[in-house]
């Protein structure tokens, strides 16, 4: 919602949202991509529950079924059809929901741009240019006003769901494109860690320059934990490739990383 209300401020048309699980960002080409959307009609105060295909749903039964104050016959037997084909069902609890907030018009919290659509993910090599800004420790963020919340434990996990993000945003991007990796905290396990986790994963992605550098390196070698677990970081001739934001350098700034990687054929691998 924040980027459609600032998208509207600027009068921005090129910016399309939607909702989805950054986790199940990639979509299956043979995967169900069927959808159920209510809409709601002001002319005749009905509710449309429309698929998101065109194709019947059997038996006679439309892809898209009225319902509402003027066709409750319609929508009992619909929903009986409905039921009876094992189909998706939009409940009278949802309809009256969806009735009630489209009649009374967005909310306070809704009230420029529109609302968010949500979305079941994009097939692989949908786009030319993916940013990944993931959810992170924000140990670079200053005041921080929830410090000493953060373990070697709780890091290692942001680490971790944070691969787990990177393995769908690579797949969305198309050979030639550019795939770009930022967070706002200076813990090393979650900025250079990960990019050696990309690099080695993905031999189809290199690090790129950036323009404009005005960021310092990254860290190069390694860290062993009391545990014994080792966290590789960039090597020799990477750091100067990525850009590292330390709130102790002499450039006034929070703390943040960014990493851009360019993307090779992926026929190879």
């Amino acid at each position: 919602m924040d980027i459609k209300k600032l998208a509207a401020e600027l009068g921005l048309t090129c910016i399309t949202t939607y909702k989805l699980d950054a986790l199940k960002a990639v979509r299956k080409k043979n995967g169900s991509s069927d959808m159920t959307t209510l809409c709601y009609n002001k002319d005749n105060n009905d509710v449309v529950v429309q698929r998101s295909d065109s194709k019947p749903l059997g038996n006679g039964v439309s892809s898209t079924t009225i319902v509402g104050s003027n066709a409750d016959t319609t929508c009992k037997e619909n929903v009986n059809n409905e039921k009876a084909n094992e189909r998706t069902y939009a409940s009278k609890a949802d309809i009256r929901k969806t009735m009630r907030r489209m009649r009374n018009g967005p909310g306070r919290n809704q009230s420029l741009g529109g609302r968010v659509e949500n979305s079941k993910g994009f097939l692989p090599n949908s786009f030319d240019r993916v940013l990944l800004d993931a959810p992170c420790s924000a140990l670079g963020l200053r005041p921080r006003l929830f410090a000493g919340e953060e373990t070697i434990e709780t890091l290692r996990n942001h680490a971790k769901y944070q691969r787990r993000m990177f393995d769908q945003a690579v797949q969305l991007v198309c050979p030639g494109g550019v795939l770009v990796y930022s967070t706002c905290t200076i813990n090393p396990g979650e900025n250079e860690a990960l990019v050696r986790y990309a690099l080695d994963t993905y031999k189809f992605l290199s690090l790129a320059p950036q323009h404009p550098r005005i960021g310092g390196a990254g860290l190069v070698g390694s860290c062993k934990f009391p545990d014994g677990y080792v966290e590789e970081w960039l090597r020799p001739g990477e750091e100067e490739l990525v850009q590292r934001f330390d709130p102790s350098s002499p450039i006034d700034t929070i703390g943040f990383f960014i990493a851009k990687f360019a993307v090779g054929s992926k026929d190879d691998i």
